[in-house]
């Protein structure tokens, strides 16, 4: 027995002595993990030209916003240009995942981003010959529509073909990190573009000209689009029909594998009920921080964007920098937790300072949330459906938007914007609790079989 336990010390002196060389090496890995990434030639090719052209992208709906609500102040003009912006991606992609699966993602996505070039190009030419003037804002409003449905059908054709080729860009190991990295480039320029465009307007720059410095943008991305060299993907050609397509894809999210049909169901609860704030945030800051002057509120309603768009870099370059094992599904719960709790303060706690610090906040918990339900998915599902599900995914992510943001319009206008956030803030706390209720439901099957007793 002294034996035995004499072995059993040099055996736990070893193992220590083991995990202290190991851990320091470990530390290493993570803190110089952050970028990892833009080791791979095509992802950073990718990533720069993307980064260009959502700067562009940013001005553009800066300028564009102004532009409609001038022609009759009317915030119902802005809600029906946005609406036609978002509502094709709702009934598009899934056939946009389809045609994913089908054809050269690289060359779909270039053509898509032609087309959108040449669209930012027709608002140019349109603001500078007086097309889009107050003069005749139907007329005015009914080109912008057009080409918003424009802007809307090629961005849905294109989505579910951009998230399913950042795997083909990067080994399988660094995908979290590829993703949360394309996040923060997206947030950036959501942050940079409109700065940029209102600084070179105030420079004596028109409307026009930001709406041709977006289509040049579009040069970037197709430009980099053409020298990177993706993957192959091997292309399964049936007999199935177009819908016999998708359908497959269907079936595999919601009955073949539960698991990527949970985390598409979290990702449409949290645009639901984790989105409206930004929505909502004018009528906020009116109603709830009591800053009743337009000046006051355009003010304040781009201070709290910034912050929020400040908080999500910085979330998403803290999902780059994680560990390649570290467990997506624990750390997914408490993100999502956390969201759901800066909420409900951000809803009735409104006071200003308080009010930037939970917008920073709710930016980092929103952009690591989504950046691991799309690294879950896009780790899960094979290659040759990837296209399909990743629609579902844009679908839950984007295409549903218009519509909550059609619901909780008229909440926020019943009960007050404050009470409207407060309310969805305790629907995505209560999917939460059932998440942490029920772990398995974001375990694959097999695991959960292992994690229960006797088995």
């Amino acid at each position: 027995m002294p034996e035995n336990r004499d072995r059993d010390d040099r055996v736990t002196q070893i193992e220590q002595r083991e995990a202290e060389v190991e851990a320091p090496r470990q530390d290493t890995v993570r803190r110089g993990a952050t970028f990892e990434s833009f080791k791979h030639r095509d992802y950073s090719l990718f990533w720069s030209g993307a980064l260009v052209s959502n700067v562009g992208t940013w001005m553009q709906n800066y300028a564009l916003a102004i532009v409609v609500y001038s022609l009759r102040r009317s915030q119902t003009d802005l809600g029906i240009m946005n609406f036609a912006m978002g509502i094709p991606v709702l009934f598009l992609a899934i056939y946009a995942g389809s045609l994913a699966d089908r054809v050269d993602r690289k060359r779909l996505i270039i053509v898509t981003q032609a087309i959108l070039m040449l669209q930012a190009g027709a608002l140019g030419y349109l603001y500078v010959a007086g097309r889009l003037s107050s003069a005749r804002p139907l007329l005015a409003l009914t080109y912008v529509v057009v080409l918003a449905l424009v802007n809307g059908v090629m961005s849905a054709l294109a989505f579910p073909s951009w998230q399913s080729i950042i795997p083909d860009l990067v080994p399988r190991e660094s995908l979290l990190n590829a993703i949360a990295l394309n996040a923060a480039q997206f947030q950036s320029a959501r942050m940079v573009g409109p700065l940029i465009a209102g600084a070179l307007v105030v420079a004596g720059l028109g409307m026009g000209d930001i709406f041709y410095i977006n289509a040049a943008s579009f040069l970037f991305v197709i430009g980099a689009l053409w020298v990177v060299r993706p993957r192959k993907m091997e292309h399964h050609h049936t007999e199935e029909s177009g819908w016999q397509r998708i359908t497959a894809g269907l079936r595999y999210a919601t009955r073949d594998n539960r698991v990527v049909g949970i985390i598409i169901l979290s990702t449409a609860i949290l645009t639901i009920f984790a989105m409206p704030y930004m929505m909502l945030l004018p009528a906020f800051v009116d109603k709830a921080l009591g800053f009743h002057d337009d000046a006051q509120i355009k003010r304040v309603v781009a201070y709290i964007m910034t912050a929020n768009g400040l908080g999500a870099v910085v979330g998403a370059l803290i999902i780059a920098s994680l560990p390649k094992g570290v467990r997506r599904e624990n750390l997914l719960r408490y993100t999502t937790l956390a969201m759901a709790i800066v909420l409900l303060a951000f809803a009735w706690v409104p006071v200003l300072p308080i009010t930037l610090v939970l917008s920073a906040l709710a930016g980092a918990a929103f952009i690591t949330t989504t950046s691991l339900l799309n690294t879950s998915v896009q780790q899960t599902v094979p290659n040759q459906l990837r296209g399909r599900v990743m629609a579902l995914f844009v679908m839950a992510f984007i295409g549903i938007m218009p519509l909550s943001a059609a619901a909780f319009g008229p909440i926020g206008q019943a009960i007050g914007p404050g009470n409207a956030i407060g309310f969805a803030a305790l629907v995505l706390l209560a999917w939460v609790i059932v998440l942490f209720a029920r772990p398995g439901l974001l375990l694959p099957e097999r695991a959960t079989a292992r994690a229960r007793p006797g088995s």
